[in-house]
């Protein structure tokens, strides 16, 4: 799989390790991603490799129940 394959710019990824969720919002010349999150007073920008990053896991949302 190629990194297009795997990541949209603007879905949420995380670092393999932990730490914040970020967005995708490319990739440079490398191939690497270049995300940015906001820490609650700036934005940050990194690049990773794409092979240390994986999409964020989303909360479980309530289902709707029908009857």
């Amino acid at each position: 799989m190629t990194p297009d394959e795997i990541f949209t710019v603007g879905d949420e990824v995380q670092h393999r390790t932990g730490g914040p969720k970020m967005i995708d919002t490319g990739k440079n010349q490398l191939g690497d991603a270049i995300c940015e999150w906001f820490d609650g007073r700036q934005r940050h920008q990194e690049t990773f490799s794409f092979v240390a990053l994986k999409k964020a896991e989303q909360p479980n949302s309530p289902g709707i129940m029908v009857i």
